[in-house]
Parts: C-alpha cells; sequence; structure tokens
C-alpha cells in the first residue's frame, strides 16, 4: 500500500453522531409539508384563518430554524472531529 492509500477508520462513535444527526433533520419532513400546503397558494380561506395559519407557520418555522441550527453546528463539530484524527 502506497501512502496515499492510508485511511484511517472512523470510529463507530462518530458514525453514530452523524447518524443521529440526520435522523434529527428527517423527524422535520412531516411538519414541514405542512408550510409548503400553507405558501403553495392553492388554499383561499377567510382572513382570520389565515392569520391563525400564519401565526402557526411563523412559530413552526421559528422552531425548525433554531433546532435546524443546532443540529447543523453538532455535524459540523462531528465533522471537524473526523478531519483532526486523520484521512477519512
Amino acid at each position: 500500500m502506497s501512502k496515499e492509500q492510508n485511511l484511517k477508520a472512523v470510529p463507530y462513535q462518530d458514525i453514530l453522531d452523524v447518524r443521529s444527526e440526520l435522523i434529527k433533520l428527517r423527524s422535520w419532513q412531516k411538519s414541514l409539508v405542512y408550510l409548503d400546503e400553507f405558501f403553495d397558494g392553492k388554499v383561499t380561506r377567510s382572513k382570520k384563518d389565515m392569520r391563525m395559519r400564519y401565526y402557526s407557520c411563523q412559530q413552526l418555522y421559528q422552531v425548525f430554524s433554531g433546532d435546524f441550527e443546532g443540529v447543523l453546528k453538532e455535524s459540523e463539530e462531528i465533522v471537524a472531529r473526523m478531519v483532526q484524527r486523520g484521512k477519512i
């Protein structure tokens, strides 16, 4: 084996950590469909109903945005640890 092919093993815990972060992101999939339905513009409702739906979408987005930032930061830290250990 040449020096260029000297690959280091990725610790199993790092693999589990990345998998955990992906599961967190996947958990948003069904909730975000609601936002897509709201913003597609096909539903016409009363102004009161639209205000209520807008508020709920706003809250959903704020929670998602905060969680997404946390997952992204954690994922970047995991990848940085993997890179510091050597080539993958």
